[in-house]
């Protein structure tokens, strides 16, 4: 049969203080309560009897390691619209500025 955890009524204070004032921290500076965050949870995990070693540490943050995405594929190329090149008196009509005149 299992127990129920007893807490003395002075640890069950002391931590209603401490929320309080990391509330009040929160509201005043929330990146100090960023920076109290680790402590606040380990001082937790303690509290409640978790031991956190380094299997334990590793095992939560293999949860959040962003996995690597896949390999960027590229598009297919366009086809490219077939160009004829204007040669001789077609070359020679698309450079002037006056086509030359027409041959009867």
């Amino acid at each position: 049969m299992q127990r129920a955890m007893v807490k003395p009524r002075g640890t069950v204070t002391a931590y209603a203080v401490l929320g309080l004032l990391l509330a009040l921290t929160g509201v005043a500076d929330p990146g100090l309560l960023l920076a109290f965050a680790p402590a606040v949870v380990l001082l937790a995990l303690l509290t409640v009897g978790v031991r956190p070693g380094e299997a334990l540490i590793e095992k939560l943050r293999a949860r959040f390691v962003a996995r690597p995405a896949r390999r960027a594929r590229s598009a297919r190329r366009p086809r490219l619209a077939v160009v004829v090149r204007p040669v001789g008196c077609d070359l020679a009509a698309a450079l002037a500025m006056r086509p030359p005149p027409v041959r009867s």
